[in-house]
Order: structure tokens, then C-alpha cells, then sequence
């Protein structure tokens, strides 16, 4: 969000008029006041932003600062920096731009550097000092709402913004949250929902009518909308942005140009799909598929891609070269990740159980074993390692002995039939090592190699899943000396706890 904020005010300024010129103030702590626990993404969001600011918003190296931790004196002597930059633009005729971003802990009495804080009225006092043409307060933080004083505030999809793309002139403030709210981070996007939300709209997915261009009021009622229905089912419930406009000026704000991205991606016509990037630089963006394409101004780089729907998850991968427009391919479920979305196994699951098995031994029977594994699933195959051990007292027409072999097979399974309850059905192979001594404490050993065919069923057990496995082949070893092909065969029950 903080890039994504970045490049939506580096867009903001006019782009036709007077020579622009834009400087931005970033700043990210983890760390708050004190009993405030430590956040996870603050300072990441910062990082993030920044380099938007840089890629999608034209904003020289030079020209953006970076504070990162509980540094107050630092962030004001950043803004004081910037201001004689600011300054120095003016005297040249140039219409400065100012950004300044904040993310961390906030209360009622501003934003927290860990035991310092920046008072909200000192904030707005420096902001309204610059001699900035525009100035744009982006803080992603709990009690933010504070800093634009609305309260209770509700999200209109209709919602306009009365801003100009020709002579921007005043001050604008945006808060990720209500008065009482708090703002909230999100481990699967890597960041907070807001900043998240407003990063990808900035990319693309808030360009409501597929101009290229994304206005501040395309980009506030995406990110407004999306917090909203993201947040409406945590634990701290529905998280609403809020914001207060201050400009003059006619036409609209342009917060990004798509163009000036290293490359692009669309996502497909999909309607009822999320899709999930996972970039380079970190870049994590969630967008909803709908009944358009949607185009996204991304990094190049390798991109991994999860489809999820009703119809189960899908997965896939792909690189974007520098100045590519690429598409992301309609991801179609496997029936594993169907299986799995309505409760079927999961990715990876360790397994143990007992059962029986062949004695391919003359007169031997069934010995009961032991048998445990891991189950693994490498695109549409699920592939199966495990261990048996097996023991027997075996009488031989009045001739006994003890039987023992251990073995290890691998199969290769393909779900047949079913999805909460599977049916997989495939191929093993394996090898094994036997073992006969007799009451005199002769004993014989040997290797054996085996093939066959396996059957998997299995169902959900509360937390984890109980299988059947019924396999059945040949096992070739020596016998007698002589090379000896007999029946092999086994049966098992087994748990598994998948992860």
C-alpha cells in the first residue's frame, strides 16, 4: 500500500503544467509505545512502498527518504531534508509534490516511534508548512482515523473526488482506519490489507475503466472496498478507510500510469476467482478475476500463481521478461486440489498403520506388519514412500522357521473416483529383504524386488485421515537358488496427518 500510495500522488501531480518535481518521506516502525506488540510488516510495508514510489511513480533515488524502526528525530529531520529540496524545486519553477507516508502503532495521540510520539497536530503542522503545491499523508496504522477525523465512516462504491490532474494545489489525508478501528496485517499478503490493496489498485486492478491511467478516486474505492470485505470476517472485524480532501483544481488525480511498469500480466476472465502473485521484491498481490481482463503493471521476474475457487485451487508458474505483456493461463484445479478443497488430503502427510502381507515363502501365508510412510504430491501425482516390516512363525508342512523381511516401495497415484472420500489408484514398485531361520539356527537371506498395482482409499478422521491400502504384483527373488516368481500382496490401515 505504501508504494502503491507513492505512485498514486507521484501520479497526482500535474503532469502537463509547469515542470513537476516529487519528493516522498517514508517511514516504517514495528515498534510502538510501550505494551504494544511488536508488528511484523511495518517496516516491510515501508520498504515496499518506497520502491513503488520509485518504479511506478517517477520519484528520483535522491528524492525519497526511508526511515525505518523507532526513529522520531530521524523522520523529522527526513521532512526537513526534503523540505529544503522542496525549497530549491520552487525557486527553479518547478510544482513540488510532497508524500509523506507513515506505518506502525498510532493511538489517539499520534504515531508512535516506540516511546515517542509524533502529535497528529505536529504532523499536520509540518505538513502545512512545506511549500509543497500538493501534499499527500498516507498513514497505515491503528487509530489512524484520528488524523482525518472521521468517524464511523462508511465506504460508497460511488464515492467521487472533485480532484484536478492540471493544478493540484493543497493537502490530502488518507487513513487506513476509522476513529477506534484498528488496523490490521495480514501473514498471507505479507503486509496490511490497506497497503496491500492500495499497491494493487495502483498496478492495475483499480483501473475501473481500462484507460491505463488509475485516478485517486478509481484507486480509493478500490482499496476502500476491498479492506472492507477482507476484513469484514477477522477477528476484528471490517476495517474502514477514511480520508479528507483539502485541493482546488479541476479534472481528475492520476495516481499511476500503467506504462511505466517493467512489465505486465493479465490476469483472465474468471468471475468468482481470486488470484494470488507471488513476485520478486517480495511483490504479493490478491486480486478478484471478474467478467474483464484485468491488466497489472508488475516487476519482471518469476511469478508463482494460485487460482482459488469453488471449485478448488490451482497452482502454476511463469516469467516475465523486461517490456512483456504476458497472460496468466486459466488455471484449472487437479482432482487432489478439488479433493483437497472439500476436505481431501493435504499437500504432504506423514502416515503409520498395520496390516498384513504375503509370505511368498511356500506355505507361508499372511505375517502381520508394520508399515509407515509420507504421502507427497508433485503436480497431479501423489507419490507414496513408505517402510514395511513384517514378521511370521511359519510352518512348512512340520518344518518351522521364523520369517522376516523389511522393505521399502515407492508408488505413483492418480485420484480415481470421489474427492472428501478418495479413491487413488496407481502403480508401486519396491524392494525388500527376507529372512529365514530355522529351529537348528540355519538361516537364509535374500533380496527381493516387487511391482504391482495400489489402491488408496481414504476419509477425514476429525484433524486427520484414515486410509486402506490393498495392494497387489509379483515378487521376484531367489529361491533354492533358482530365480522364482511368486504372488505378493498386502493389506493395511493407516493414519494420516497431513501439513
Amino acid at each position: 500500500m505504501r508504494r502503491l500510495l507513492a505512485a498514486l500522488w507521484l501520479a497526482a501531480l500535474p503532469a502537463l503544467a509547469a515542470p513537476a518535481s516529487r519528493f516522498a518521506v517514508v517511514a516504517g516502525s514495528n515498534t510502538g509505545g510501550p505494551g504494544r506488540p511488536r508488528l511484523w510488516y511495518a517496516e516491510k510495508d515501508a520498504e515496499r512502498f518506497q520502491t513503488a514510489l520509485r518504479e511506478l511513480g517517477d520519484f528520483a533515488p535522491d528524492r525519497v527518504a526511508l526511515v525505518r524502526g523507532p526513529k522520531l528525530d530521524a523522520f523529522r529531520d527526513a521532512l526537513a531534508v526534503s523540505e529544503a529540496k522542496i525549497d530549491a524545486a520552487r525557486s527553479r519553477g518547478e510544482k513540488p509534490l510532497l508524500v509523506v507516508y507513515y506505518s506502525g502503532h498510532a493511538g489517539p495521540g499520534g504515531l508512535e516511534f516506540g516511546p515517542d510520539t509524533m502529535s497528529y497536530d505536529e504532523l499536520k503542522g509540518l505538513v502545512a508548512a512545506s511549500k509543497a503545491d500538493a501534499k499527500v499523508v498516507v498513514v497505515d496504522a491503528c487509530e489512524s482515523g484520528a488524523l482525518t477525523q472521521v468517524k464511523s465512516a462508511q465506504v460508497i462504491p460511488t464515492i467521487d473526488f472533485p480532484l484536478p490532474s492540471d493544478d493540484v494545489e493543497g493537502t490530502a489525508y488518507i487513513a487506513s482506519t476509522a476513529v477506534g478501528e484498528a488496523a490490521q496485517e495480514s501473514a498471507q499478503l505479507e503486509g496490511s490489507f490497506f497497503t496491500h490493496h492500495l499497491e494493487v489498485a495502483m498496478r492495475g486492478a483499480g483501473d475501473a475503466d481500462g484507460d491505463g491511467l488509475v485516478t485517486l478516486a478509481e484507486a480509493f474505492r478500490y482499496t476502500a472496498s476491498r479492506t472492507i470485505s477482507a476484513t469484514a470476517e477477522t477477528s476484528a472485524g471490517p476495517q474502514h478507510p477514511t480520508y479528507e480532501f483539502r485541493m482546488s483544481g479541476h479534472g481528475e488525480v492520476i495516481l499511476s500510469d500503467l506504462r511505466r511498469a517493467e512489465a505486465h500480466l493479465r490476469v483472465p476472465v474468471d468471475p468468482g476467482a481470486l488470484y494470488v502473485l507471488k513476485g520478486p521484491h517480495g511483490l504479493v498481490a490478491e486480486v478478484q478475476a471478474g467478467t474483464a481482463e484485468l491488466r497489472l503493471a508488475v516487476p519482471a521476474g518469476p511469478y508463482q500463481v494460485e487460482r482459488r475457487a469453488r471449485n478448488g485451487r490451482a497452482r502454476g508458474a511463469l516469467t516475465v521478461a523486461t517490456g512483456e505483456d504476458r497472460a496468466v493461463p486459466l488455471l484449472e484445479p487437479t482432482r487432489y486440489e478439488v479433493a483437497r478443497t472439500k476436505g481431501g488430503p493435504r499437500p504432504g502427510e506423514a502416515f503409520a498403520g498395520f496390516g498384513g502381507a504375503l509370505v511368498s515363502m511356500p506355505h507361508g501365508g499372511v505375517a502381520p506388519a508394520l508399515r509407515a510412510g509420507f504421502r507427497h504430491e508433485i503436480g497431479p501425482v501423489g507419490v507414496v514412500l513408505s517402510l514395511e516390516y513384517a514378521f511370521k512363525q511359519v510352518d512348512d508342512t512340520g518344518r518351522r522357521y521364523s520369517y522376516q523381511r523389511v522393505g521399502g516401495d515407492a508408488a505413483f497415484l492418480l485420484p480415481v473416483a470421489g474427492s472428501e472420500r478418495l479413491l487413488e489408484g496407481g502403480v508401486v514398485i519396491g524392494y525388500g529383504y527376507a529372512t529365514q531361520v530355522w529351529r537348528d539356527h540355519r538361516s537364509f537371506s535374500a533380496g527381493d524386488a516387487t511391482a504391482g498395482l495400489l489402491l488408496r482409499w481414504s476419509l477425514p478422521i476429525g484433524r486427520m485421515r484414515a486410509a486402506v491400502d490393498l495392494s497387489g504384483g509379483g515378487r521376484l527373488f531367489e529361491l533354492d537358488g533358482r530365480r522364482t516368481l511368486r504372488p505378493a500382496a498386502s493389506s493395511s490401515l493407516v493414519l494420516l496427518y497431513g501439513f
